[in-house]
């Protein structure tokens, strides 16, 4: 009975090893085409846990020869792994902008609490002192909303006179007699041009660009906002639940919901990441990416949109880095990466429970 109990958990960490050992192909195998790969990403975190669990259990159990398995799946896969997770901690961290230096912050705002998510009615008013404490130089907004009529809640006109923020750059994405819906960008330096390109197949989604200048250097900042999965408040607290879930026909049904989402959003996320990288490869200029890319860092997403820039959190910060509030904690999609024509000062990932993500900012000079 040991004996059977013993090769059956050999055969258990075999096949998680061996799936942990696939995900060394998904920074190169699109989505769109593989689509179940794109999943395979989604698990990798908790591939790499159940491994270092099997190497803790095989050395207490003495079967050094074990161990291998694990190890082995663990050094292969390890150029996803290795972008799951940050160790600088106690690395000197400048954050805030000087005269030789200009600050980027992204942040999905989720409308601003338009609809009132949030318990606390006075979100938006608090978002507004956050930003002016901040002031960070660019500010770069996801899940924006405001008026485009002389009534209602005009969000544009608010931050720029709550931050004295001289220069805007929209993104609208849906506009209806009510409002717009999109990304933003604010900024003390002069934006000098704009565009916006369609990324999504189904008409949703646009990658903005705007091109600054600063001392007299020219560079660009995209501001993504990828495919979003859509979970449910339900799904979400079934994701997120500490307790194991009991099978019930409800559970199973929110269960297959969850799926199907990250299936078909994983394969559109696909052909987004495709059309950014072509966009940020044609124009041949020095670039900071940042936004919400709903795929966390062991994704085809991220491989392919960061290519060969920096990503700040692996340069300046520390743990998992979790940046969507409403999930697990291994959920880090939104980013900040950048061209080495620049050199990062500090980055932080602020936690404040304003949207169901959290604020990255960045501090940056020009590397001349």
């Amino acid at each position: 009975m040991r004996r059977f109990f013993k090769y059956s958990l050999l055969l258990i960490n075999i096949l998680f090893a061996l799936l942990l050992a696939c995900t060394r192909i998904l920074p190169h195998a699109n989505p769109y085409e593989y689509s179940y790969l794109g999943l395979l990403g989604f698990i990798t975190p908790l591939l790499l846990v159940l491994n270092l669990l099997f190497i803790c259990f095989w050395l207490i159990t003495k079967k050094f020869m074990y161990v291998l398995v694990p190890i082995i799946a663990i050094a292969f896969s390890w150029k996803v792994l290795s972008v799951c997770f940050a160790y600088h901690l106690g690395h000197q961290q400048v954050t805030t902008k000087s005269a030789s230096s200009f600050s980027v912050m992204s942040y999905n705002v989720r409308l601003l609490d338009f609809y009132h998510w949030n318990d606390d009615k006075d979100t938006r008013n608090k978002m507004l002192d956050f930003f002016k404490e901040k002031d960070a130089t660019i500010l770069c907004l996801q899940e924006f909303y405001s008026t485009n009529s002389k009534t209602g809640v005009n969000n544009i006109k608010a931050i720029q006179e709550a931050c004295n923020y001289e220069y805007v750059a929209e993104c609208n994405m849906q506009v209806t007699k009510r409002g717009k819906w999109g990304s933003v960008i604010f900024s003390h330096l002069p934006i000098i041009n704009t565009k916006n390109y369609e990324i999504d197949v189904q008409s949703g989604n646009l990658l903005q660009r705007a091109d600054f200048v600063q001392s007299s250097d020219t560079f660009s900042m995209y501001n993504i906002h990828m495919k979003s999965n859509k979970l449910s408040k339900t799904e979400s607290e079934l994701l997120s639940s500490k307790d194991i879930p009991s099978l019930s026909e409800s559970n199973l049904s929110k269960s297959k919901s969850i799926f199907k989402k990250l299936y078909e959003n994983s394969a559109n996320r696909g052909l987004e990441s495709d059309i950014i990288a072509s966009v940020i490869k044609q124009h041949n200029r020095p670039a900071i990416v940042c936004g919400d890319l709903n795929d966390i860092p062991s994704s085809y997403v991220y491989f392919t949109v960061r290519d060969s820039l920096q990503d700040a959190f692996l340069q300046k910060g520390f743990g998992l880095g979790r940046t969507y509030r409403n999930s697990l904690p291994l959920f880090r999609i939104d980013y900040i990466f950048f061209h080495p024509h620049f050199s990062l000062k500090g980055f932080e990932t602020i936690s404040v429970p304003y949207s169901d993500h959290d604020p990255l900012l960045a501090n940056f000079s020009l590397s001349l």
